[in-house]
């Protein structure tokens, strides 16, 4: 994810005076009044180098997905250990989610897309595909009926992020504006609730996503907090140049 751009226009000071001045006025503001949750580190790994973007926990395998030409690095949860790399079909990849066994729906945050996809010898193999330009798509997660999808649309007055959801057709079913949230990238479900990566402010929110009401947050150890996964009481994350962390929610 491109983060702290600029729209692609070059924007001299005195446009940029005009931003500073919008995002200071009253009610544009992201002051955070939600509860702290507590967690701690259960587990920590080494991750190499790269852009890591989405988390995607499949059986006992944690997926780290890497934006700029990156691979996605199948991960073994209980021992950190690399257990494969799959090619992307696309060029930047921010998440992967599923729905059903083999197949998978993936974010490109370059072209704009989100597509479906099977892997052969860990290759994604690109089938149906679906624009969301002039948005870029970041996280995602499938909830067992809905897919839900962040978007970053970049205008002269600034990023509007929204949360999409939709139905396993691609249909937008709903799509509400994000404004309590700096810089929202990734996505993860514990079973009633979404929680939401802030990269900006590092931080893992809870939310209902019915009313985008904030139920709650966990301070994150990850520099610039991206990928987030759920697992039972675990939450995985990890963030752009980070490790991955393992943490058990206390409450």
């Amino acid at each position: 994810m491109r983060h702290h751009f600029l729209p692609e226009s070059i924007i001299n000071f005195k446009t940029a005076l005009i931003i500073i001045a919008i995002l200071s006025l009253p009610g544009v503001s992201f002051a955070d009044k939600s509860v702290q949750i507590d967690c701690k580190i259960a587990d920590k790994f080494k991750l190499p180098k790269w852009y890591h973007e989405g988390l995607y926990l499949d059986d006992n395998n944690i997926w780290v997905n890497n934006g700029r030409k990156g691979k996605t690095w199948v991960i073994d949860a209980s021992n950190g250990s690399m257990v494969s790399q799959i090619e992307p079909a696309g060029t930047f990849t921010e998440a992967v989610t599923s729905k059903e066994k083999g197949k998978y729906i993936v974010t490109d945050w370059d072209l704009k897309k989100i597509y479906t996809a099977r892997i052969e010898k860990d290759q994604m193999k690109l089938e149906d595909e679906i624009s969301v330009a002039p948005a870029h798509p970041a996280g995602t997660v499938w909830n067992g009926a809905n897919l839900f999808v962040i978007t970053w649309t970049r205008t002269l007055a600034g990023t509007k992020f929204r949360l999409l959801r939709m139905d396993d057709k691609f249909n937008i079913l709903s799509d509400d504006l994000i404004e309590n949230i700096q810089e929202p990238t990734q996505l993860a479900w514990d079973g009633k609730y979404l929680w939401v990566s802030s990269w900006f402010d590092q931080r893992v929110y809870k939310i209902d996503y019915r009313t985008l009401d904030i139920l709650g947050h966990i301070k994150s150890p990850a520099k610039k907090t991206t990928g987030i996964a759920w697992s039972g009481k675990y939450l995985w994350l990890t963030g752009t140049y980070s490790d991955l962390y393992k943490m058990e929610l206390q409450n």
